[in-house]
């Protein structure tokens, strides 16, 4: 009979181990739109992706993946996923028993107490004990809960760092190709003037009065100007070049070309996917879902500092008052076995103030967790405009320049029938050259919007593969 008594004693609390206190976590209904403001909604999306079928330049992929082995960004998120993984294990630990061993030697004067009153003498033991905290009220599931969501919180920083990192190589990239592009139109240019600046020269030389010395000075001009740009290019270029070599993990110096601004692909569409998606692509969206996930969790751990904690110890070894006979298990040997279950009485409203503490942090996390969901609506919104309106803005910038170019040639075959003056081929120049600029300049931003609409999405993680938080892995 007592030891059903004890069976009970102990299955009891294992039997209420099955329920935990606080809120179970759900989702927050966020009443998400159906298509994309500047696109429609679609099966597929360019998130699907990896980066190295995104982006169609061999050397802009080699330069991404040494981004992303070098990076001392994704080094650092790296270690701090190993952080909270080890802090996860470690927090698992709870689940279990603790077992320590334990020796201990003690001498030791009796005051006047019976049998004996002042005897002296000594005490030798050597026990092992175990411990084991139930979980009656979920305390420890719902630590582990909130321990797991950071977990995975912070494998998802570590994936917005590389999409953040794919993304910069790129846009730095395209910068870098547009630049050059503008600057051999400098060059380009440069060298044109420098003929025109000769044959003004010249002509002005014969003293026949066709050039004046105004027009020589309106050319030396121009190929100051010319010059000024191509420096100012330069310097871009050399800068650019810097950035993109630290978001490489490197020092400055030179970076490979691959193909031009104008080869670069340019999907004809831009499916987006479906609305509801984005909140499992997104890594900085699934982070801040964690991190709410956690602090639900703790309201839990809270909520359960009002019931009475069990805690069972157990030890087992031997105990005697001479070292010679301490390890004869016969008469040595000695065990004890203790629950305990400590109740709070009163506080002073200590356990009520955290509860109200974690339900704020809650709070907290859902206002970020909404917050970063609004933000990728409004990044994929902007960069699915962005597409649109440039590349009308493209067509319009190519046929301006078309037209400029058909207008510089028009300006000196007149000028050369002496129908037109000479600042009006200074004029169609000036503009010829600053449409060249604008249309390479509109090219790139268009590129720009396509890697910040790649990025908005959630693509640029290497591959298609399922994020952590979808994964469900464990360290």
């Amino acid at each position: 009979m007592i030891r059903h008594r004890h069976a009970a004693l102990i299955l009891l609390p294992l039997l209420l181990a099955g329920c935990a206190t606080g809120p179970d976590y759900q989702r927050p209904d966020l009443a998400l739109p159906e298509a994309w403001r500047g696109g429609p909604a679609t099966s597929e999306s360019l998130a699907d992706l990896a980066y190295a079928d995104f982006y169609r330049d061999p050397v802009l992929v080699a330069l991404i993946t040494t981004a992303l082995t070098n990076s001392p960004d994704v080094r650092a998120a790296a270690a701090r996923i190993e952080q909270a993984a080890a802090a996860l294990r470690a927090q698992r630990a709870d689940y279990w028993p603790a077992v320590n061993g334990t020796a201990n030697y003690t001498r030791a004067r009796k005051g006047n107490l019976p049998p004996v009153p002042g005897v002296e003498g000594d005490q030798f033991d050597v026990f092992g004990v175990l411990s084991y905290e139930v979980d009656v009220w979920g305390r420890i599931r719902r630590l582990n809960e909130a321990a797991r969501a950071q977990y995975l919180a912070t494998a998802e920083a570590r994936r917005t760092v590389e999409i953040g990192l794919v993304a910069g190589v790129a846009s730095a990239y395209f910068n870098l190709r547009a630049l050059d592009s503008q600057l051999a139109i400098a060059r380009a240019t440069l060298a044109s003037r420098r003929d025109m600046l000769e044959l003004t020269q010249i002509k002005f030389d014969d003293g026949n009065g066709i050039v004046s010395e105004l027009d020589v000075a309106q050319a030396q001009t121009q190929v100051a100007a010319a010059q000024s740009a191509m420096a100012n290019l330069q310097r871009a270029i050399a800068a650019t070049e810097n950035a993109l070599n630290w978001l490489l993990g490197g020092y400055p110096g030179d970076i490979p070309r691959g193909l031009d601004i104008v080869q670069q692909w340019q999907p004809e569409d831009v499916p987006a996917g479906l609305p509801a998606d984005l909140l499992l692509r997104r890594p900085d969206v699934c982070a801040a879902e964690q991190k709410l996930i956690a602090a639900n969790a703790n309201i839990g751990v809270a909520r359960a500092a009002y019931f009475p904690a069990l805690s069972l110890t157990g030890a087992l070894g031997l105990q005697s008052d001479d070292l010679a006979d301490l390890f004869d298990t016969g008469l040595a040997k000695a065990w004890t076995f203790s629950p305990n279950l400590a109740a709070p009485i009163f506080n002073a409203g200590k356990i009520r103030a955290g509860v109200r503490v974690a339900a704020a942090q809650r709070q907290e996390a859902l206002a970020n967790y909404e917050k970063a969901v609004q933000t990728a609506f409004r990044e994929v919104a902007d960069a699915l405009t962005g597409q649109e309106y440039l590349r009308q803005q493209l067509a319009a910038d190519e046929e301006t320049l078309r037209a400029e170019t058909r207008r510089l040639d028009l300006a000196w075959a007149r000028y050369e029938g002496g129908v037109a003056s000479y600042s009006d081929v200074l004029d169609a120049q000036r503009y010829q050259f600053s449409a060249e600029l604008t249309a390479v300049q509109t090219r790139n931003e268009l590129l720009q919007s396509l890697v910040q609409l790649y990025k908005a999405l959630g693509g640029g993680w290497g591959s298609s593969a399922a994020s952590p938080t979808q994964a469900k892995g464990n360290p």
